[in-house]
């Protein structure tokens, strides 16, 4: 089997094969954006009706994505590189228990007299979720994006 070169972040886009990559790194940049938007509203006290509008579309469309990763991507990987995923799905638990405090920091919102009056407890938990996330983001495209770069 051949063995995967070691190629840092800020050699990844003069790799050949780099164009082909953007998919992935596309969703995480948008994960990674709606994130932070979302801490911000909420912080702000505004946009109310969009957060409510946004974090389970979110969520979902995270959800989504992972489950690719978990049932194809990852599977794929370690067969052809005897990749460990572990750290990376352990992320995903992190970031469903990380979820799970958003949508109740929503949902006592939502039913809160004054919406804003529970804004800063639903942005606390986005915060603390935007952390995991990029955290394990900046994981997952360590350990991902060298392999595909590779195959490619």
């Amino acid at each position: 089997m051949k063995r995967l070169r070691s190629l840092p972040r800020d050699q990844w886009p003069d790799h050949p094969h780099w164009p082909t990559q953007t998919l992935l790194l596309g969703s995480h940049r948008d994960f990674r954006f709606i994130s932070r938007r979302l801490v911000v509203a909420a912080r702000a006290g505004e946009e109310l009706d969009w957060i409510h509008f946004m974090i389970p579309r979110w969520i979902g469309a995270m959800r989504s994505h992972e489950a690719y990763e978990e049932r194809k991507l990852y599977p794929y990987l370690v067969r052809r590189w005897s990749l460990s995923f572990d750290r990376a799905e352990a992320g995903h638990r992190q970031l469903h228990d990380r979820g799970r405090a958003v949508r109740q920091a929503l949902a006592t919102m939502e039913s809160a007299g004054e919406p804003s009056d529970a804004a800063p407890a639903l942005a606390d938990a986005l915060e603390v979720h935007d952390v995991v996330l990029c955290e394990h983001l900046d994981h997952e495209e360590d350990l991902v994006i060298p392999a595909l770069l590779e195959l490619s």
